[in-house]
């Protein structure tokens, strides 16, 4: 029953289905004579998952906890007794074998009405959804086709999809695993894991025949979704591909005559040595690198707790780069505790390790424009937009600061490369107010809001008049 309910609570048409074609094919397995009680103990945790299902979606998923769980456990309950009575039923004669019949009709009928009922909204709203999936899959055809063979590695979706993406929709999942593994392994890494399913598909049709539906869950539904994202899913599958390999194993091992006691025990050993090394260096390894990551996450949450003070909050930044030199948001906060150049090696080291960063542009931009090089600060701006050309605050960013590395120079005394700057700057600011039109025009789904604000307007008009007109004595000097 908890298991039902949660798949009611994802409101996913796609695990509905996934399930449902599961279902079948785990009638089709049972015996003739064994279909119909698989039925009657399906039916009343449907029916009490769906009705806490509608409770839920009434307290908008977030009931108070002891009535949620008193709710939870009433539900199973009702539904453990309400299967215990139907199999009674069903074994009580003819006349109780129709009433239980009747009573599993009637109540997967409610359990339909009242999941449709609750869902109906979010169906009804859900064409957008997949029109927005559709354009989802669109760009990450379009991203495959640059590395199609070999794919461009580990997260390609997460880490590249603002850079890509044809509308400011929000996804840091392609919602496909077959995609997200291409993308990351390109067509070898999908064929090898084409066999590996296969494979484990085939000793389950001849071994294990009743794990077969649990795995179309996992094929169908991670295919359809971003399931396979997760460790723990693939997990799943690695340990039900060995339930069915050890039963077979067992199975074999029961027929085959029994080898000398001398070889029995002396060839099992290599294989244990090498197996125990293996997982050895395997788990230490990954407990290694669990532990640097676990210990630069500590380290970084405290730096950036509200009681730590500047000194503080530097030695600790410093000690979770140490950890952890790949994670562009503690590179990011660590250069602004350093002085302008021990920064600026600070980003560009963390640059080579995440190139497709826009965080990481946007402060080397920052730095550049603070220290009066317009023309660096343009550089990487424009570098940091083309990677996220539908974030509004990256946009307005770069226009504030484009402007301030401008009145730099010409406070300076360089008057033409405090223009050329500030022609830079109504570069970015013209190709973003043609971004934000077209998006306005477009019938494209909006999810990040993209749009020109009120803030980069001004400092479009203040780049234009330090590039083009008058030098004007006013401008704002607050930061967005």
């Amino acid at each position: 029953m908890p298991a039902q309910a949660a798949l009611l609570l994802s409101e996913s048409r796609g695990a509905w289905l996934a399930t449902g074609c599961a279902a079948v094919a785990a009638f089709a397995l049972q015996r003739r004579g064994a279909r119909l009680p698989l039925l009657l103990a399906t039916a009343a945790p449907l029916a009490c998952a769906a009705w806490l299902y509608r409770q839920l979606a009434a307290a908008q998923l977030a009931p108070a906890p002891v009535p949620g769980l008193l709710a939870l456990a009433g539900a199973w309950a009702a539904a453990l007794l309400g299967t215990l009575l139907l199999c009674r039923l069903w074994q009580s004669g003819a006349r109780a074998r129709a009433a239980a019949l009747t009573a599993t009709v009637l109540a997967g009928i409610a359990a339909a009405t009242v999941a449709v009922a609750s869902t109906a909204d979010r169906m009804a709203a859900g064409v957008g959804t997949g029109l927005s999936r559709l354009q989802m899959w669109r760009d990450a055809l379009k991203l495959w086709t640059e590395a199609a063979w070999l794919g461009h590695g580990g997260e390609t979706w997460r880490n590249m999809f603002r850079a890509i993406q044809s509308s400011p929709y929000v996804g840091g999942e392609v919602h496909n695993g077959i995609l997200d593994l291409a993308l990351d392994t390109g067509v070898i890494g999908l064929l090898f894991i084409a066999g590996w399913f296969f494979s484990t598909l085939r000793t389950m049709w001849r071994h294990a025949p009743q794990l077969l539906p649990s795995v179309i869950v996992f094929g169908l539904h991670g295919a359809m979704d971003f399931d396979w994202s997760f460790t723990f899913n693939w997990m799943l599958f690695i340990w039900l591909g060995g339930w069915a390999l050890s039963s077979s194993t067992l199975q074999e091992s029961v027929a085959d005559p029994k080898r000398p006691g001398f070889l029995r025990l002396l060839s099992p050993w290599p294989q244990v040595i090498l197996t125990g090394l293996f997982v050895m260096f395997w788990l230490g390894g990954t407990v290694w690198l669990a532990g640097q990551q676990v210990a630069a996450e500590q380290q970084y949450r405290l730096a950036m707790s509200k009681d730590t003070g500047g000194e503080e909050r530097k030695v600790l930044l410093t000690a979770a780069y140490k950890f952890n030199p790949y994670r562009p948001d503690i590179a990011t906060s660590l250069s602004r505790t350093l002085t302008g150049e021990k920064a600026e090696t600070i980003l560009v080291k963390s640059l080579s390790f995440s190139p497709a960063s826009p965080q990481l542009y946007g402060e080397l931009g920052r730095l550049a424009a603070q220290s009066g090089r317009g023309e660096l600060a343009g550089s990487y701006f424009e570098q940091g937009l083309v990677l996220n050309r539908f974030d509004a605050s990256s946009q307005s960013q770069a226009l504030y600061w484009m402007e301030q590395a401008s009145r730099r120079e010409l406070a300076s005394g360089y008057a033409e490369r405090g223009r050329q700057t500030a022609a830079a700057g109504v570069r970015i600011y013209q190709r973003y107010r043609q971004l934000a039109e077209e998006v306005a025009a477009g019938e494209e789904r909006n999810d990040r809001r993209f749009g020109i604000g009120e803030e980069a307007l001004r400092y479009g008009n203040h780049l234009r008049l330090l590039a083009f007109g008058p030098l004007a004595s006013e401008v704002t000097r607050k930061s967005p």
